[in-house]
Protein backbone atom coordinates (compact mmCIF):
# COMPACT_ATOMS: atom_id res chain seq x y z
CA UNK A 1 0.00 0.00 0.00
CA UNK A 2 1.44 3.97 -0.90
CA UNK A 3 1.85 5.93 1.91
CA UNK A 4 0.05 9.35 2.13
CA UNK A 5 0.80 12.41 3.73
CA UNK A 6 -1.37 14.28 6.34
CA UNK A 7 -1.09 17.44 8.41
CA UNK A 8 -1.41 16.91 11.97
CA UNK A 9 -1.36 19.33 15.17
CA UNK A 10 0.06 18.13 17.86
CA UNK A 11 -2.16 19.39 21.64
CA UNK A 12 -1.06 19.23 24.69
CA UNK A 13 -3.88 19.61 27.01
CA UNK A 14 -2.84 19.83 30.76
CA UNK A 15 -1.40 16.36 29.16
CA UNK A 16 -3.63 14.76 27.65
CA UNK A 17 -2.01 14.65 24.65
CA UNK A 18 -3.85 15.16 21.16
CA UNK A 19 -3.43 14.83 17.83
CA UNK A 20 -5.08 16.66 15.66
CA UNK A 21 -5.66 15.70 11.92
CA UNK A 22 -6.40 18.73 9.47
CA UNK A 23 -6.42 16.53 6.57
CA UNK A 24 -9.77 15.58 5.34
CA UNK A 25 -10.39 11.83 6.34
CA UNK A 26 -13.21 9.82 5.63
CA UNK A 27 -15.39 8.29 8.74
CA UNK A 28 -15.33 4.44 7.74
CA UNK A 29 -10.93 5.50 7.91
CA UNK A 30 -10.74 6.44 11.02
CA UNK A 31 -9.58 3.53 13.11
CA UNK A 32 -6.76 2.50 10.29
CA UNK A 33 -5.51 6.22 10.73
CA UNK A 34 -5.91 6.39 14.39
CA UNK A 35 -3.91 3.06 15.07
CA UNK A 36 -0.96 4.70 12.59
CA UNK A 37 -0.87 8.04 14.08
CA UNK A 38 -0.41 6.85 17.69
CA UNK A 39 1.95 4.85 17.08
CA UNK A 40 4.50 7.91 16.12
CA UNK A 41 7.01 9.37 18.26
CA UNK A 42 6.38 12.76 17.54
CA UNK A 43 9.28 13.71 19.10
CA UNK A 44 11.95 12.08 17.90
CA UNK A 45 10.75 11.67 14.10
CA UNK A 46 9.79 15.60 14.20
CA UNK A 47 12.70 17.15 16.53
CA UNK A 48 12.11 21.36 16.61
CA UNK A 49 8.43 21.56 15.85
CA UNK A 50 7.03 22.14 19.13
CA UNK A 51 5.99 25.22 21.10
CA UNK A 52 8.19 25.85 23.59
CA UNK A 53 6.79 25.33 27.32
CA UNK A 54 5.02 21.95 28.20
CA UNK A 55 6.46 20.28 25.42
CA UNK A 56 9.57 20.37 26.88
CA UNK A 57 8.34 19.38 30.56
CA UNK A 58 9.21 16.19 32.83
CA UNK A 59 6.31 14.25 30.70
CA UNK A 60 7.56 15.02 27.44
CA UNK A 61 11.49 14.14 28.14
CA UNK A 62 11.63 10.52 26.67
CA UNK A 63 8.64 10.43 23.97
CA UNK A 64 5.41 12.47 22.59
CA UNK A 65 2.99 10.02 21.40
CA UNK A 66 -0.68 10.96 21.36
CA UNK A 67 -3.30 9.33 23.62
CA UNK A 68 -6.46 9.99 21.33
CA UNK A 69 -7.08 11.61 17.44
CA UNK A 70 -9.82 14.56 16.80
CA UNK A 71 -10.20 14.85 12.82
CA UNK A 72 -11.02 18.69 12.16
CA UNK A 73 -13.97 19.11 9.95
CA UNK A 74 -15.16 21.44 7.14
CA UNK A 75 -17.67 24.35 9.30
CA UNK A 76 -20.72 23.37 10.47
CA UNK A 77 -23.99 25.03 7.70
CA UNK A 78 -24.08 27.47 10.73
CA UNK A 79 -20.14 28.21 10.77
CA UNK A 80 -19.14 26.85 13.68
CA UNK A 81 -15.48 24.99 14.11
CA UNK A 82 -16.38 21.54 13.73
CA UNK A 83 -14.14 17.85 15.11
CA UNK A 84 -14.74 14.52 15.68
CA UNK A 85 -13.04 12.31 18.21
CA UNK A 86 -11.67 9.15 16.29
CA UNK A 87 -14.43 6.87 18.00
CA UNK A 88 -17.07 10.01 17.97
CA UNK A 89 -16.86 10.19 21.79
CA UNK A 90 -16.81 13.29 23.51
CA UNK A 91 -13.81 14.91 25.08
CA UNK A 92 -13.51 17.63 26.86
CA UNK A 93 -10.11 18.25 26.94
CA UNK A 94 -9.88 17.78 23.24
CA UNK A 95 -12.68 20.22 22.66
CA UNK A 96 -11.16 23.00 24.75
CA UNK A 97 -7.56 22.15 22.79
CA UNK A 98 -9.63 22.57 19.56
CA UNK A 99 -11.15 26.25 20.64
CA UNK A 100 -7.71 27.44 21.65
CA UNK A 101 -6.26 25.86 18.33
CA UNK A 102 -9.30 27.65 15.74
CA UNK A 103 -9.50 30.77 17.85
CA UNK A 104 -5.74 31.50 17.66
CA UNK A 105 -5.81 31.17 13.76
CA UNK A 106 -8.22 33.97 13.88
CA UNK A 107 -7.39 37.37 13.27
CA UNK A 108 -8.18 39.41 15.94
CA UNK A 109 -8.12 35.87 18.63
CA UNK A 110 -11.60 36.10 19.73
CA UNK A 111 -12.50 35.62 23.51
CA UNK A 112 -15.26 33.56 23.47
CA UNK A 113 -15.19 30.78 20.65
CA UNK A 114 -18.53 28.23 19.77
CA UNK A 115 -18.07 24.67 18.72
CA UNK A 116 -19.48 21.51 17.29
CA UNK A 117 -17.54 18.29 19.01
CA UNK A 118 -18.56 14.37 18.36
CA UNK A 119 -20.52 13.26 21.44
CA UNK A 120 -22.45 16.36 22.21
CA UNK A 121 -25.66 17.33 20.47
CA UNK A 122 -25.12 20.93 21.39
CA UNK A 123 -22.70 23.42 20.41
CA UNK A 124 -19.84 24.48 23.62
CA UNK A 125 -18.77 28.11 24.16
CA UNK A 126 -15.08 27.82 25.14
CA UNK A 127 -12.80 31.07 26.63
CA UNK A 128 -9.93 31.68 25.34
CA UNK A 129 -7.05 33.46 27.04
CA UNK A 130 -3.97 33.74 24.92
CA UNK A 131 -1.26 35.03 27.19
CA UNK A 132 -1.56 32.53 29.98
CA UNK A 133 -2.90 29.74 27.41
CA UNK A 134 -5.78 29.15 29.00
CA UNK A 135 -8.94 27.58 27.32
CA UNK A 136 -12.08 27.02 29.39
CA UNK A 137 -15.23 25.30 28.37
CA UNK A 138 -18.42 25.19 29.13
CA UNK A 139 -18.91 21.36 29.67
CA UNK A 140 -22.18 19.31 28.91
CA UNK A 141 -24.24 19.21 31.93
CA UNK A 142 -23.66 15.53 33.98
CA UNK A 143 -25.88 13.13 34.78
CA UNK A 144 -25.93 10.94 37.79
CA UNK A 145 -26.63 7.31 36.58
CA UNK A 146 -26.52 5.40 38.97
CA UNK A 147 -24.31 3.85 42.21
CA UNK A 148 -21.81 0.88 42.22
CA UNK A 149 -20.97 -1.05 45.02
CA UNK A 150 -17.65 -3.06 45.17
CA UNK A 151 -19.65 -6.45 45.10
CA UNK A 152 -21.75 -5.06 41.19
CA UNK A 153 -18.25 -4.24 40.10
CA UNK A 154 -16.61 -7.90 41.23
CA UNK A 155 -13.62 -6.28 43.41
CA UNK A 156 -15.22 -7.06 46.84
CA UNK A 157 -12.77 -9.43 47.49
CA UNK A 158 -9.93 -6.84 47.39
CA UNK A 159 -11.72 -3.42 48.93
CA UNK A 160 -14.37 -4.93 50.88
CA UNK A 161 -15.04 -1.00 52.46
CA UNK A 162 -15.01 0.64 48.84
CA UNK A 163 -17.54 3.57 48.71
CA UNK A 164 -19.77 3.02 46.55
CA UNK A 165 -18.69 4.07 43.52
CA UNK A 166 -21.03 6.75 41.17
CA UNK A 167 -21.88 6.39 37.70
CA UNK A 168 -22.10 9.44 35.74
CA UNK A 169 -23.21 9.91 32.30
CA UNK A 170 -21.20 12.51 30.22
CA UNK A 171 -23.13 12.24 27.17
CA UNK A 172 -20.95 10.77 24.81
CA UNK A 173 -19.02 9.20 27.86
CA UNK A 174 -19.77 7.07 30.72
CA UNK A 175 -17.11 8.02 34.14
CA UNK A 176 -16.98 6.02 36.71
CA UNK A 177 -15.64 7.63 40.15
CA UNK A 178 -14.02 5.65 42.91
CA UNK A 179 -12.23 6.47 45.52
CA UNK A 180 -9.32 4.83 46.58
CA UNK A 181 -8.99 1.87 44.52
CA UNK A 182 -5.56 0.75 42.88
CA UNK A 183 -5.36 2.22 39.09
CA UNK A 184 -4.00 -0.74 37.53
CA UNK A 185 -4.93 -2.70 34.20
CA UNK A 186 -5.95 -5.36 36.02
CA UNK A 187 -8.55 -3.36 38.01
CA UNK A 188 -9.65 -1.67 35.03
CA UNK A 189 -10.39 -4.78 32.88
CA UNK A 190 -11.99 -6.39 35.32
CA UNK A 191 -14.52 -3.63 35.71
CA UNK A 192 -14.90 -2.66 32.10
CA UNK A 193 -15.87 -6.42 31.71
CA UNK A 194 -19.11 -5.63 33.70
CA UNK A 195 -20.39 -3.14 31.19
CA UNK A 196 -18.58 -4.17 28.05
CA UNK A 197 -19.13 -7.78 28.49
CA UNK A 198 -18.30 -10.53 26.00
CA UNK A 199 -21.21 -12.68 27.05
CA UNK A 200 -25.33 -10.86 27.73
CA UNK A 201 -24.79 -10.77 31.35
CA UNK A 202 -23.15 -7.13 32.97
CA UNK A 203 -24.68 -3.55 32.56
CA UNK A 204 -24.02 -3.40 28.75
CA UNK A 205 -22.70 -0.11 27.50
CA UNK A 206 -21.72 -1.56 23.94
CA UNK A 207 -23.70 1.60 22.21
CA UNK A 208 -22.05 3.63 24.36
CA UNK A 209 -18.46 5.07 22.50
CA UNK A 210 -16.23 5.34 25.81
CA UNK A 211 -15.96 4.30 29.18
CA UNK A 212 -13.72 5.74 31.91
CA UNK A 213 -12.52 4.84 35.58
CA UNK A 214 -11.75 8.03 37.67
CA UNK A 215 -9.58 6.51 40.40
CA UNK A 216 -9.27 9.17 43.06
CA UNK A 217 -6.63 8.84 45.92
CA UNK A 218 -8.02 10.57 48.67
CA UNK A 219 -4.74 10.77 50.92
CA UNK A 220 -2.36 11.82 47.96
CA UNK A 221 -5.35 13.84 46.04
CA UNK A 222 -4.33 12.44 42.55
CA UNK A 223 -7.23 11.45 40.29
CA UNK A 224 -5.72 9.05 37.56
CA UNK A 225 -8.05 8.53 34.45
CA UNK A 226 -8.39 5.46 32.62
CA UNK A 227 -10.64 5.62 29.65
CA UNK A 228 -11.85 2.95 26.45
CA UNK A 229 -13.05 4.12 23.37
CA UNK A 230 -15.14 1.13 21.93
CA UNK A 231 -15.27 1.41 18.27
CA UNK A 232 -11.02 1.94 17.89
CA UNK A 233 -10.48 -0.82 20.96
CA UNK A 234 -8.26 1.73 22.74
CA UNK A 235 -7.50 1.91 26.60
CA UNK A 236 -5.28 4.64 27.89
CA UNK A 237 -4.23 5.70 31.49
CA UNK A 238 -4.32 9.29 30.40
CA UNK A 239 -2.64 12.03 31.63
CA UNK A 240 -5.33 14.29 32.45
CA UNK A 241 -9.56 13.66 31.26
CA UNK A 242 -11.48 16.84 31.05
CA UNK A 243 -14.91 15.14 31.33
CA UNK A 244 -13.97 12.68 34.09
CA UNK A 245 -12.57 15.65 36.10
CA UNK A 246 -16.41 17.09 35.37
CA UNK A 247 -17.59 13.85 36.02
CA UNK A 248 -15.55 13.29 39.76
CA UNK A 249 -16.59 16.83 40.64
CA UNK A 250 -20.29 16.51 39.96
CA UNK A 251 -19.87 13.52 42.34
CA UNK A 252 -18.06 15.09 45.09
CA UNK A 253 -20.80 18.41 44.46
CA UNK A 254 -23.14 16.15 45.25
CA UNK A 255 -23.48 16.47 49.59
CA UNK A 256 -22.26 20.20 48.69
CA UNK A 257 -24.88 22.86 49.43
CA UNK A 258 -26.38 26.06 46.73
CA UNK A 259 -23.80 28.07 45.03
CA UNK A 260 -20.24 28.18 43.02
CA UNK A 261 -18.18 25.63 44.07
CA UNK A 262 -14.26 25.74 42.58
CA UNK A 263 -12.29 22.73 42.55
CA UNK A 264 -8.69 21.61 41.41
CA UNK A 265 -7.77 17.89 40.38
CA UNK A 266 -4.52 17.14 40.04
CA UNK A 267 -3.62 14.38 37.40
CA UNK A 268 -0.48 12.16 35.97
CA UNK A 269 0.62 15.04 34.03
CA UNK A 270 -1.49 18.30 34.83
CA UNK A 271 -4.19 19.72 36.67
CA UNK A 272 -7.36 20.47 35.74
CA UNK A 273 -10.13 23.13 37.41
CA UNK A 274 -14.06 22.74 37.62
CA UNK A 275 -16.09 25.31 38.89
CA UNK A 276 -19.93 23.85 39.25
CA UNK A 277 -22.89 25.54 40.25
CA UNK A 278 -25.70 24.43 42.10
CA UNK A 279 -29.26 25.70 42.28
CA UNK A 280 -32.36 23.98 44.17
CA UNK A 281 -29.84 21.12 45.01
CA UNK A 282 -29.34 20.88 41.08
CA UNK A 283 -26.14 21.08 39.19
CA UNK A 284 -26.87 24.02 36.49
CA UNK A 285 -23.51 24.96 35.14
CA UNK A 286 -19.79 23.46 34.80
CA UNK A 287 -17.36 24.91 33.09
CA UNK A 288 -13.57 23.54 33.44
CA UNK A 289 -10.74 24.85 32.53
CA UNK A 290 -6.50 24.14 32.30
CA UNK A 291 -3.49 24.64 29.98
CA UNK A 292 -3.33 24.44 26.68
CA UNK A 293 -0.23 24.15 24.17
CA UNK A 294 0.21 23.86 20.67
CA UNK A 295 2.58 22.43 18.43
CA UNK A 296 3.35 23.84 14.47
CA UNK A 297 1.64 22.23 12.03
CA UNK A 298 3.43 18.91 11.17
CA UNK A 299 3.32 17.00 7.99
CA UNK A 300 3.64 13.25 8.52
CA UNK A 301 3.99 10.16 6.08
CA UNK A 302 1.97 7.24 7.19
Amino acid sequence: MMSEKMDVIIANPAGNTTIFVLTPVPLDRYQEVTGKLLDIDFKTGFGGAFAEGAFMEDIYANEIKGEQLGFVLPDTPQGLPAMNMSGLEFCGNASRAFAFYKAVTMDPVPETIRISVSGCDEPLTATIDVPSKDSKIQMPLPKLAATYSAQQLGIADRYPDMADGILVDMDGIFHLVLKDVDASPEIFEEIKEKFYPDSDTGDALTNFPAFGVMFYNTKSEILTPVVYVHEVATTYFEGSCASGTTATSFAASLSMPDGVHKMAFQQPAGTLFTEITKESGQVTGVELNGLIELSDVITVEI
